[in-house]
């Protein structure tokens, strides 16, 4: 087995995506999650009223 030397293990870069970590990829899915649910609950409100199936504010 070869010795590597200091000049050479700071050339070593690790991983396939250099600048992108895994909590700022988990952020990025959790920003879509929140969008997609608003989505859906923006799309049954909408569906709600439509139908005039709202409950009464009373």
């Amino acid at each position: 087995m070869n010795k590597i030397n200091n000049d050479d293990l700071d050339k070593i870069y690790g991983g396939s995506l250099e600048s992108v970590s895994g909590p700022i990829i988990n952020a990025i899915v959790n920003i879509i999650n929140v969008l997609e649910q608003a989505g859906f609950d923006f799309g049954s409100g909408i569906r709600r009223i439509v139908e005039n199936k709202t409950c009464p504010l009373e």
